[in-house]
């Protein structure tokens, strides 16, 4: 009787851990199914007399069959004071001195992973003597868009130029292009073609 007793304390004990609890519901559809509003107090922190603060770390959504979930930001999206905010998309300058050179072959940026231009999008070009000639960018990779921005004087993208290497060469079947003081030229590398090519001026 005793061993009777037993296995059916255990068998209901098993039942109890695996069942599904509902609130306000008698027909609950998952472990734990609420039919209402819910309040974790373990998430907030009692400032004072009673009154709690909430400061939101991660966000929970619903999935599409009412389930609770995490919900992972982008890139582009914080959590500040529990309100979501936007990063503001801004163009990062990054700064190269050309100093007594007025030809640049295979330009290098640096702008590998963990270098000073790494997060860089613009590329001050300065140079104590005015104008250069660049016939080619090095390190290029596939998709990588970089705008270069001359502030001493022009520079001249040269097309297809045999003074750089063929990777770093910039593709333009108008022969090359000046950029005035002050002005922008936005590059983009295809590496289908090992080229840079101008997508704007």
């Amino acid at each position: 009787m005793k061993s009777l007793l037993l296995s059916l304390g255990l068998l209901s004990s098993s039942f109890f851990i695996t069942a599904q609890v509902g609130i306000n519901t008698t027909d609950p559809t998952t472990t734990l199914d609420v039919n209402g509003s819910v309040r974790v107090r373990a998430l907030s922190e009692e400032v004072e007399n009673g009154e709690y603060e909430f400061l939101a770390e991660k966000i929970v959504g619903i999935d599409a069959n009412g389930n609770m979930t995490p919900v992972t930001l982008g890139d582009n999206v914080y959590l500040e004071n529990n309100q979501i905010k936007a990063i503001t998309n801004r163009a990062a300058i990054g700064d190269i001195t050309a100093i007594g050179i007025s030809v640049v072959n295979n330009l290098n940026l640096v702008i590998w992973p963990g270098e000073p231009n790494d997060d860089k999008s613009v590329i001050r070009i300065q140079s104590l003597l005015g104008d250069i000639d660049i016939t080619g960018i090095a390190a290029g990779n596939d998709g990588q868009v970089i705008t270069l921005y001359p502030v001493d004087g022009r520079i001249r993208l040269f097309s297809f130029s045999i003074l750089s290497l063929p990777a770093n060469q910039i593709a333009n079947q108008s022969g090359s292009i000046i950029i005035e003081q002050y002005d922008m030229v936005k590059l983009m590398y295809d590496g289908t073609i090992n080229k840079w090519v101008i997508m704007n001026k």
